[in-house]
């Protein structure tokens, strides 16, 4: 008989789908709970290996079956007894065909209840069709009852979203002690992502944050441009002061949207435009060489 089919999220270590096909008795019950706990360690520690092969486990009268899925991230598990190793051989590739042909339940987020009910069904009856591992009248009872979290119309495990819960909270304070507007723009849409998952309302303000850091950013780089122009057009025709307060501004717009030495470099450079005297022509003309040929592209800057 066929007991139970899970699938785990191989990197996550979580469930992400479990249907039991018979009843199983008290004892059983608490011996199948304390065996996948130690299942999923097993599970992570088989993945080092990165192998393919069907692996089986014995557990008294029954067999473990498992078989990683690449393609999907997951692990598919299979407890069943003995009497069935055969048969269950046979189905298991017909599983996996099932799992590629629904990835986008497994690696994408905006899956539908719909999609999930078609993949649902198509377990179910090939299932159905090895009649010899399964009380059909048992899964009839059991028909659109399942403890998996793709089945609870998007809704995530407590397991999943106590995690998401805590990444969202440590990204959240990352963002508010961030200053670089580049980095902050990456926290946010991962804290979008995180948002999705968990159907928080707190996505709409996560997303207003991300809109104006872009807006910001687009802003920034058109002033970069400009004051890069300027600056390179008043040092062709030896207009110093007016080189000196366009890159005096050109370096200040550099402020949280690249690294610290880089905008400290070319506040240096600017100094250099306002105090020529103090330095040698030969010194002074090498900065300015060095600023004539700054490439034009403002993301060369950006980072």
């Amino acid at each position: 008989m066929l007991y139970s089919l899970l699938i785990y999220h191989t990197e996550r270590n979580i469930l992400l789908y479990d249907k039991n096909f018979q009843d199983i008795d008290g004892n059983k019950i608490e011996m199948f709970g304390g065996f996948l706990s130690a299942l999923k360690s097993f599970i992570s520690e088989m993945n080092l290996s990165k192998s393919k092969d069907l692996r089986t486990i014995e557990l008294g009268n029954n067999f473990v079956f498992i078989t990683h899925v690449p393609e999907t991230i997951t692990d598919l598990v299979i407890v069943a007894d003995k009497d069935d190793y055969k048969i269950i051989y046979k189905l298991v590739p017909k599983i996996v065909t099932i799992i590629l042909n629904h990835k986008e339940l497994f690696i994408e987020s905006d899956y539908t209840s719909i999609q999930f009910k078609t993949f649902d069904q198509q377990i179910t009856n090939l299932i159905l069709s090895n009649k010899k591992i399964i009380d059909e009248s048992f899964l009839k009872r059991k028909s659109g009852i399942s403890e998996s979290i793709l089945d609870q119309k998007g809704e995530i495990s407590i397991q999943l979203r106590k995690k998401l819960i805590e990444e969202k909270e440590f990204f959240y304070l990352r963002f508010k002690k961030g200053e670089n507007l580049q980095d902050k723009l990456i926290i946010i849409k991962k804290l979008i992502e995180i948002s999705k998952e968990l159907k928080d309302e707190s996505i709409i303000e996560y997303q207003k944050e991300a809109k104006a850091l872009m807006d910001e950013i687009k802003d920034r780089k058109l002033k970069l441009q400009y004051f890069l122009n300027k600056t390179k057009a008043s040092l062709k025709v030896g207009n110093y002061k007016d080189a000196y307060i366009n890159f005096y501004s050109f370096s200040s717009k550099l402020k949280n949207i690249t690294k610290p030495h880089i905008q400290k470099k070319y506040q240096n450079f600017a100094k250099i435009l306002m105090n020529k005297d103090t330095l040698s022509k030969f010194e002074f003309s090498q900065v300015v060489s060095e600023i004539l040929i700054m490439p034009d592209n403002i993301n060369q800057y950006i980072l």
